[in-house]
């Protein structure tokens, strides 16, 4: 809640572009259409009103948290940012800070903004909710909020027990699964990113070039050279169900939505080296005020029953541990059929630029 950005919100909101996690034409439209109204409300914002950034709150997940959020007496207003374009939203605004809240970003995301002493501490009063296995920052800069993970899957009508990867180089190791699993075209969203880069940290060397032995890129080139790249004019979720690519890797929520559409039985492959696991955050942006009403809403939006309500309608998985109960079933399925790899984000954090440009520049 910042009075004082209110006359300089004009001349910055101008400037913001709202994308969501989707790249298609159809989401950048209405990205673009929706552009002024959004900008609209920002610069008529009352000194009470909570502005938060947050690149989670498509599909319908920012007017659940906006309209519960009016129900507890909270004044709040939703700016959908993509992950990049919110850090660096950010990042320019560091000295004339607009957002009070910023959530939804992964931690390595956060610890990045964090070293620019961007947040201000807090702790919220449900810390102690949090399941076990989940990092907690020491400071209280940034809190745990939901999970995601990136893991391999395979339609169970085309894939024989037998033939079910143990890892995930198996894939680009065994010459059977030529061509029959999904690799990535490019690298602009996270999950696609999580299947790179699973890839590369366990050759850590940072006496290499860009950390990683040089075996590292070996792997990885494999990896794309020996998957099925889905052509423009073709779908990878069709690819899939036919069983013309009957392996690929996708996100928590996505098994339990392709077999209720398609109406087909997927696998999920937990492989030993583990599945890719993320956890979205929530902070408060440092801005010289005391924030107490910012402090409140952090302890409200965490809470058991908003992320209870936030899970069972928008098919999240909360960190919040008695919320995990109201998860779908999908969910808690992948939850107790994958394990998550043990993964040094601050050494992904380091070097993920540079990974990510050479991928697209050397081997895509």
């Amino acid at each position: 809640m910042k009075l004082k950005k209110i006359v300089g919100m004009g001349i910055l909101v101008l400037s913001l572009v709202f994308v969501g996690c989707s790249s298609n034409n159809d989401t950048a439209n209405k990205a673009s259409n929706t552009k002024n109204e959004d900008s609209q409300n920002l610069k008529n914002v009352g000194k009470d009103t909570i502005i938060v950034y947050s690149n989670a709150v498509s599909d319908g997940r920012g007017d659940y948290f906006k309209e519960k959020a009016k129900e507890a007496g909270f004044d709040v207003e939703m700016v959908d940012l993509g992950g990049t374009d919110l850090v660096n939203r950010l990042l320019a605004e560091k000295n004339a800070p607009v957002a009070d809240i910023v959530f939804g970003l992964n931690e390595m995301n956060f610890k990045k903004l964090a070293k620019e002493d961007m947040f201000e501490p807090y702790k919220p009063n449900w810390l102690d909710q949090v399941m076990d296995g989940i990092n907690i920052n020491e400071e209280g800069l940034y809190s745990p909020m939901d999970m995601a993970r990136v893991f391999p899957i395979y339609n169970k009508e085309f894939v024989k027990e037998e033939d079910i990867p143990n890892d995930w180089s198996d894939f680009y190791n065994n010459e059977k699964y030529k061509g029959l699993y999904k690799v990535q075209n490019g690298l602009g969203g996270a999950t696609d990113t999580a299947a790179m880069y699973i890839h590369l940290i366990n050759y850590k060397d940072e006496s290499k070039d860009m950390g990683v032995k040089e075996e590292a890129w070996d792997k990885l080139s494999k990896w794309f050279k020996n998957g099925y790249q889905t052509p423009e004019g073709e779908d990878w979720i069709q690819n899939f169900v036919d069983g013309k690519v009957p392996y690929a890797y996708t996100y928590m929520a996505k098994p339990s939505e392709i077999e209720k559409e398609y109406g087909v039985k997927i696998g999920i492959i937990n492989p030993k080296s583990g599945v890719i696991q993320t956890v979205e955050q929530i902070g408060i942006i440092k801005d010289g005020e005391d924030n107490k009403k910012e402090k409140e809403f952090v302890d409200w939006i965490g809470s058991t029953d908003v992320m209870a309500g936030f899970a069972e309608g928008y098919n999240q998985m909360p960190v919040n541990k008695k919320a995990q109960e109201s998860a779908p079933e999908g969910l808690k399925r992948v939850m107790e059929e994958t394990t998550p790899a043990e993964i040094d984000f601050d050494f992904v954090g380091k070097y993920i630029d540079q990974w990510v440009e050479y991928v697209e520049l050397n081997i895509l």
